[in-house]
């Protein structure tokens, strides 16, 4: 596994790494630029993780995440920061986790964790429409909606008809943080921003109910996903 860490703050950068370096099978270049990890990405160099400072003086980390984005779709990216007021801008890049500093080395080798947990267990989903496929990387869907015997997946700024159940769909997506908060509905927890009585409302914009029996599941389900990911 290719490991870039990206912090202006050298201490920082030395410590994430000795967490890494005992990492099996990981290798990680360490940057105190953005603009030395941006050169490799330019030069064609890509990784399977970055961990990277939002607040950076040159360029700070969401530009730069802008830009890494625009060339790699499957790059997790981690944010590393103080202040979680920047976590709304996260979403625009699909940021997989924010780690709060100081960095504990608990919290990084968790996320570590989970990340070796989505590779492992395969974190895409084959999607045919007409006569060609293509891979759709399962963080980066919103939501899914049953539509009599297929599914529509929503996903960035488009969305596509796959020739499969929800039921099927959501026994696939349920290690990857997904709930049924309706009969026509999946979501992914990752997306949802906010939520009041029987409806959630996701980064996209949309708002979606939530069947009250399913509404308590829902909410222990989002606290369980916040406790154990996003606030780590």
């Amino acid at each position: 596994m290719k490991i870039a860490v990206c912090d202006d703050e050298p201490a920082l950068v030395k410590q994430i790494y000795q967490y890494l370096w005992k990492q099996p099978d990981c290798s990680v270049d360490c940057f105190s630029s953005p603009a030395e990890l941006l050169e490799r990405y330019q030069g064609g160099e890509s990784y399977d993780v970055i961990f990277l400072d939002i607040v950076m003086d040159s360029l700070n980390g969401i530009e730069l995440a802008r830009e890494i984005r625009s060339r790699d779709r499957n790059v997790f990216l981690i944010f590393l920061t103080a202040y979680l007021e920047y976590a709304p801008e996260g979403y625009e890049v699909n940021a997989y986790r924010y780690l709060l500093k100081p960095v504990t080395e608990e919290a990084l080798l968790a996320v570590m964790q989970d990340v070796r947990r989505e590779l492992d267990a395969g974190r895409v989903l084959l999607v045919r429409a007409s006569e060609c496929g293509f891979l759709l990387h399962v963080r980066e869907l919103h939501y899914l909606e049953a539509d009599d015997k297929d599914t529509i997946l929503y996903y960035m700024d488009d969305k596509v008809t796959l020739h499969r159940g929800l039921n099927e769909l959501e026994e696939k997506l349920f290690p990857f943080s997904f709930f049924r908060v309706h009969r026509k509905y999946l979501v992914n927890l990752a997306r949802v921003r906010e939520f009041d009585g029987g409806r959630l409302t996701l980064d996209c914009g949309r708002s979606l109910p939530i069947s009250r029996r399913r509404s308590r599941g829902f909410r222990a389900a989002l606290e369980a996903y916040i406790d154990g990911g996003l606030y780590n």
